[in-house]
């Protein structure tokens, strides 16, 4: 028990006879003559024996049971972990991220360089975290707000379907974001570590289903001949995916700028790819002349595959991301095809499987899809890594493929 009591407190309050009237173990009532009373404790740091003054709050908001209480915690964490209090509050007085809108934008501008999908995530983040907690304090927000999050989004609310690969997409997210606040020590511990998929979207199963050759084969017959209800630029696009082994929007987002269809080459830049390497692509003849086809129907357009519609509104110069997406989901709603329905990233796969059956080697097959891992100085210096094996891969694949797509070979022959 200190010294002091609730209606001693009150009458020095009312009487101040002085400035400092201690407590004891270092707790203060401090009553200037100016301004609110307050509670002040006084200690020694342990590493550099200083002597400090920490203000823990006015009277008014503390009442002598709570400072007690709070003097005592400050005095636990100085003794045993060496903790500063007045540091520590500076730490906070000078951190510029508050919130987790703050500590987002942050991570926003790292994942800019780092990732080529960065929009991306930074639309989920806007629908589904911001208007939620992203104006909370980050030492106020707990894995209750993120299990309420995951699971409005795996189960669907409002209007929303339920959504398990997103609600999956978004535990990552959280995960990473905190974690970059604990790197920058503005945070002390991350809320979102103890989910794993069952706690969100539940496990998932790999995405990737290639089209066998038959498939293939029926996938451009049928294509082909519905140019009304999947047209000519998007044909050729399904083509050139499976050509170059390209993701989608590398493909769909290309600046024409990027092409030098004379020596047959794509120099695709790191910042266009998704684990940010950049990749010299050689280009089959077939390939070519499907570009050179798309250059007349971009009519003077600096995109491959311009936006279909001139509007102010256009998110994006050229095809957005769903465009392809959504034309091919009608299509397998309509039950066109005789095989399950697939997806855009397939045909990226479908090559993949491809050059295996072509015989060439998983190293090679690799480096055509620009999957390789390596540090900065190896994707600097690896960007032209087996060019003319690359070529020969390409080529390959392009003589089984140009008939399909030109007609030539049917499906049912």
């Amino acid at each position: 028990m200190g010294k002091l009591y609730d209606k001693t407190v009150k009458k020095l309050i009312r009487e101040k006879p002085s400035v400092r009237h201690a407590d004891g173990n270092g707790l203060y009532l401090m009553t200037p003559k100016r301004g609110d009373a307050y509670w002040m404790l006084r200690y020694t740091t342990p590493a550099t024996k200083l002597r400090r003054e920490y203000t823990i709050g006015k009277v008014e908001d503390w009442s002598l049971a709570d400072a007690r209480d709070e003097a005592a915690k400050l005095r636990l964490a100085i003794k045993r972990e060496g903790a500063d209090p007045v540091q520590e509050r500076h730490k906070v007085n000078q951190n510029p991220f508050k919130t987790l809108n703050d500590l987002y934008a942050d991570y926003y501008a790292l994942r800019k360089r780092e990732i080529a999908s960065h929009q991306k995530e930074k639309s989920l983040y806007e629908r589904e975290v911001a208007w939620r907690i992203g104006k909370v304090e980050l030492e106020k927000i707990r894995p209750v707000d993120i299990s309420e999050i995951l699971r409005d989004v795996a189960n669907g609310y409002d209007a929303n379907k339920p959504r398990p690969t997103l609600s999956n997409d978004l535990m990552r997210l959280l995960r990473n974001l905190f974690d970059h606040g604990i790197k920058l020590d503005v945070t002390r511990f991350n809320p979102a570590s103890p989910f794993r998929p069952r706690d969100a979207g539940g496990e998932e199963k790999a995405a990737n289903y290639p089209m066998n050759e038959d498939e293939v084969t029926e996938f451009f017959t049928k294509l082909r001949v519905i140019p009304t209800q999947f047209s000519r630029e998007n044909y050729l696009a399904c083509a050139l995916l499976i050509a170059t082994c390209t993701r989608k929007m590398e493909l769909l987002a290309a600046p024409w700028s990027e092409f030098d269809l004379e020596n047959r080459i794509w120099y695709l830049p790191e910042e266009r790819t998704k684990k940010r390497r950049a990749i010299d692509i050689p280009l089959a003849e077939p390939a070519v002349e499907w570009l050179n086809e798309l250059k007349m129907r971009s009519c003077g357009s600096e995109w491959v595959f311009p936006a279909r519609r001139i509007s102010k509104k256009a998110r994006t110069p050229h095809v957005c991301e769903n465009t392809l997406n959504h034309a091919l989901k009608k299509l397998f709603e309509k039950e066109l095809f005789s095989f399950d329905k697939r997806r855009v990233h397939d045909l990226r796969g479908t090559a993949r499987t491809k050059l295996g059956k072509l015989g060439f080697d998983d190293n090679l097959a690799q480096r055509c899809l620009n999957q390789l891992p390596g540090n900065r100085t190896d994707r600097v210096y690896n960007r032209h890594a087996y060019f003319e094996e690359r070529r020969e891969a390409h080529e390959a694949l392009c003589d089984w493929l140009a008939p399909i797509v030109s007609g030539e070979v049917s499906s049912g022959e």
